[in-house]
């Protein structure tokens, strides 16, 4: 009996362990992914951490008005990382030009979307997928 209580505690512990797999979201319910903006603006900060790579940056209109954007990339730091070409953690910096094509959030006057390829650093493409 008591081997069987092993057994059984050893496969609700595995079954609890594989949960956070399953906890992962979707971007459709977020993004709205049949839309596409291209915005270019000045890097404000970069976290360079799980889940995704966050991106601010400053965009500034004809008129002289800054708004304030953030964008999430898709690929997870580690997954840049493998790509074997050229992303690290340096790769972006504050004060660096950002052009980024990205899918608008699906909350109206937001200024948030899911970064895209073709996304450039200082005029240099970086790849987001390969």
């Amino acid at each position: 009996m008591a081997k069987v209580r092993r057994i059984l505690t050893a496969i609700a512990g595995c079954a609890l362990l594989c949960v956070p797999m399953f906890a992962h979201h979707g971007t459709s319910a977020t993004y709205q992914m049949d839309k596409t903006l291209t915005l270019t603006g000045v890097v404000t900060q970069i976290s360079f951490a799980y889940p995704h790579v966050q991106l601010y940056f400053d965009v500034t209109d004809e008129n002289g008005n800054v708004q304030h954007w953030g964008s999430e990339l898709g690929p997870t730091p580690l997954m840049l990382k493998n790509m074997n070409i050229g992303w690290t953690r340096d790769s972006i910096k504050p004060g660096d030009k950002v052009t980024i094509t990205c899918h608008p959030h699906n909350k109206a006057g937001s200024t948030a979307c899911l970064g895209r390829d073709p996304l450039y650093i200082n005029g240099k493409q970086m790849l987001l997928n390969r």
